[in-house]
């Protein structure tokens, strides 16, 4: 079990243990992979991957003749721990791994034809978010790239598990804000599904509040996180867990 001293990964772990939403997506990306038609794909950025538990797995599955990949990741335990998956997982690839964030990082140094954002926008405030899109649009992807985003979604609706962020004062970042950015940066949505997993929020130890202590913007505490769970949820578990993945592209040549 994660304990506070154990930085963002081992918080970041501890909270994914509560809920199912590793197999919801790979049941889900099995599902739809021949349908995303990403074997065009040679070269992938990802940005944010932690120790790339999805990312790693959705190259390998969903864009299998990748032969070149940039990670840019801030926290230095999961940026070394992405580095081992990627030498064990993807030996073939020529990888690199960016320490850094996304607001700081300035782009590749040439055009890749795919990029990955899961579950990382919440991070980049909505001028970022917009500046980055335009970049990836007019810069840092090929003509006919790719650019695939899971999100949260239905953050709005009464008895949505993400509600609790609202409820201590940052909402978490809207689907629809996101699309509309995308949309209008240019790029052009091919395929999109919205997914359902459970969460768990029975027995939350410190490592669990925490996560969420993290991601407020306001000073709260540990009790005030454990607070808004037992008045939200006091079943202690919601199903109403949604998020959306989709595949944006940029127009190709003529």
């Amino acid at each position: 079990m994660a304990t506070a001293d154990d930085g963002y990964l081992g918080v970041y772990s501890e909270f994914c243990s509560h809920d199912t939403y590793d197999e919801v997506f790979r049941a889900a990306l099995v599902k739809f992979r021949d349908e995303l038609a990403l074997g065009s794909v040679r070269s992938c950025l990802i940005y944010g991957p932690g120790e790339g538990r999805h990312e790693v797995w959705f190259v390998e599955n969903c864009a299998p003749n990748t032969t070149r990949l940039i990670a840019v990741e801030p926290d230095r335990r999961s940026a070394e721990r992405l580095t081992s998956r990627l030498e064990r997982r993807l030996p073939a690839v020529e990888s690199r791994v960016i320490e850094t964030s996304i607001q700081s990082w300035k782009g590749p140094e040439r055009p890749v034809d795919l990029v990955l954002m899961l579950h990382v926008l919440y991070y980049v405030d909505p001028g970022e978010r917009r500046e980055l899109f335009a970049n990836l649009h007019e810069r840092w992807l090929t003509d006919g790239g790719f650019a695939v985003v899971a999100s949260s979604s239905r953050t709005k609706c009464p008895g949505n598990a993400n509600e609790i962020y609202a409820r201590l004062g940052t909402p978490m970042t809207a689907w629809e804000d996101i699309e509309t950015d995308l949309l209008e940066a240019g790029f052009t949505r091919r395929h999109s599904h919205e997914m359902r997993y459970e969460r768990d929020f029975s027995s939350a130890d410190e490592s669990f509040l925490r996560f969420y202590q993290n991601h407020i913007d306001r000073p709260v505490t540990l009790d005030d996180v454990r607070n808004a769970i037992s008045e939200l949820f006091p079943d202690g578990k919601s199903d109403q867990v949604f998020y959306t993945f989709a595949v944006f592209q940029k127009a190709g040549t003529a």
